[in-house]
């Protein structure tokens, strides 16, 4: 095993031993392989950086040696694709994909695999840096190691000043919350760079996560066709929130781009101010007649293109379809007789707000009555939604159950 810090500056030697430079840099194609090969080297000598290919590298150790004596002294210029493994990657901040996190690259260890030298990981101990500053060659059983292996870790396109193709495929296997935590703490161009990768619904669920700051500069600069694709995945009240936060002219070009169907639901609750239970609520819920039974309710669920989630009750209504009669909790549901009906099941006491109540006071009744979903009724009484309990924690508890942290999730 082999460490970058280590080799960086050290004699270079050609074929009969002759020295050629001192190593300036290394270089990869980080889209080549899971652990990448070194492709050449950065050689410095008297003030002049030139390049020397991987296949002229022969060892690596005390010093580094060529298998040949010949050299191209032409001014090193890298090239698209091609990243500086001292420059691009030693300091700067990747993504430890198994623990969820961004980290700062003390080290790069390299390995010889099947006669190539391969990146096969990164130190990310603070005594690496001591190693660094200390004498050469400080042994690791004094100060040890912290080593992540380099298929566990998300290279930042971004780090690198050329262009790149590199792959977030794997960060699309992150629980929202915890890539939307290293989201928030990246640059915004590092942030775009990421989502721009995703596809349009786990991008849509890792702005449900964001600051709203956060959001608002990435919204801003997509393409508005690429901003609509995603709120249309994302709910309509946090779309909502999301266009407000917008210059008007913004958020009118995205929601020109948006299906007119999603549109709808949400300048519908834009019209509902910020704090309101109006902007909080949804209308994706299950709605069902009181003559319907429990065999026919579940098999009407069971046939949804999209069921709600969460699903939480089914609602009843009568003859007129915006009038709520009772709300029947899933539990119940499922534990029923196929032959009742839901009128027989459904609890009519059941307390509502209004859109333009408080969303406290929505919160408030959540938990007074030990609900999962409260009803609200507009101002002619019909049934338009309903805010969920999740929806209202976010209200109660901003702080907690916006930025949750990983422990959540372990």
């Amino acid at each position: 095993m082999l460490f970058l810090a280590n080799l960086l500056d050290r004699p270079v030697l050609g074929k009969t031993g002759e020295p050629i430079g001192t190593l300036d840099d290394l270089i990869v194609r980080i889209a080549d392989a899971p652990y990448p090969p070194i492709t050449g080297l950065v050689v410095k000598d008297r003030g002049r950086r030139f390049f020397v290919p991987a296949e002229h590298l022969a060892a690596m150790n005390g010093s580094i040696q060529l298998n040949s004596s010949q050299v191209n002294l032409q001014h090193f210029s890298r090239r698209d694709g091609e990243v500086l493994l001292g420059k691009d990657v030693l300091d700067h901040q990747i993504i430890d994909v198994g623990g969820r996190r961004l980290v700062r690259v003390n080290d790069v260890q390299l390995a010889l695999l099947e006669r190539v030298y391969r990146v096969v990981g990164v130190d990310i101990s603070p005594q690496a840096l001591l190693r660094r500053l200390g004498p050469r060659g400080l042994s690791d059983h004094i100060i040890g190691r912290r080593i992540i292996d380099w298929d566990e870790a998300q290279y930042l396109a971004s780090a690198a000043p050329v262009q790149l193709k590199v792959s977030y495929d794997r960060l699309a296997d992150l629980h929202p919350v915890d890539l939307a935590r290293i989201v928030d703490a990246l640059s915004v161009r590092e942030s775009a760079a990421i989502v721009a990768a995703l596809d349009d619904e786990t991008a849509a669920e890792t702005l449900e996560e964001l600051s709203d700051e956060r959001v608002a500069d990435l919204l801003e600069g997509m393409e508005p066709e690429r901003a609509a694709d995603i709120l249309e995945e994302m709910e309509p009240s946090a779309a909502a929130d999301a266009l407000e936060d917008l210059d008007d002219s913004v958020a009118e070009q995205i929601l020109a781009e948006m299906e007119p169907e999603e549109a709808a639901d949400v300048q519908a609750l834009l019209a509902y101010d910020e704090d309101s239970a109006g902007r909080l609520m949804t209308s994706d819920l299950v709605r069902l007649s009181e003559h319907t039974t429990v065999g026919e309710s579940l098999a009407a669920i069971r046939a949804l293109e999209e069921v709600p989630d969460p699903l939480l009750a089914v609602y009843v209504i009568g003859e007129d379809p915006d009038r709520l009669r009772g709300i029947v909790r899933l539990r119940l549901l499922i534990t029923s007789d196929p032959a009742t009906p839901l009128a027989e099941l459904m609890e009519t006491e059941v307390p509502t707000v209004g859109p333009d109540d408080r969303a406290e006071d929505a919160a408030r009744l959540l938990a007074e009555y030990n609900l999962l979903a409260i009803p609200v009724l507009d101002a002619e009484e019909r049934f338009i939604g309903v805010v969920t309990v999740d929806d209202a924690l976010a209200v109660l508890l901003p702080e907690i159950w916006q930025r949750r942290g990983p422990h959540m999730f372990r």
